[in-house]
């Protein structure tokens, strides 16, 4: 199974009631797409203004690693956690 080459489009609105100072909107995914194209498409078809207190954030949907038990080269999502991450020893001393 492979997953989705492409970029995430994370939006997030200032909000100072949160610890970090901003929350998580929406997660915009854009498949075979370049960074520069899936903000411009974010841009377009989400509607949130940069005025408004809205940021777009970057990043890719998958990453690369290496599985610690067999040293292939595994694809993950950008967001996995560290614990099921199969690059990390946490993933395999449960």
């Amino acid at each position: 199974m492979s997953l989705k080459q492409g970029t995430r489009i994370v939006v997030t609105k200032l909000d100072k009631r949160a610890k970090k100072g901003f929350r998580d909107i929406e997660w915009l995914e854009y498949p075979n797409t370049n960074e520069s194209d899936a903000l411009r498409q974010a841009g377009i078809e989400s509607g949130y203004s940069y005025k408004a207190g809205y940021r777009f954030t970057v990043e890719p949907m998958t990453k690369m690693v290496k599985n610690l038990m067999s040293g292939k080269m595994v694809e993950i999502d950008f967001r996995t956690p560290y614990y099921l991450d199969p690059s990390r020893e946490t993933y395999w001393s449960r």
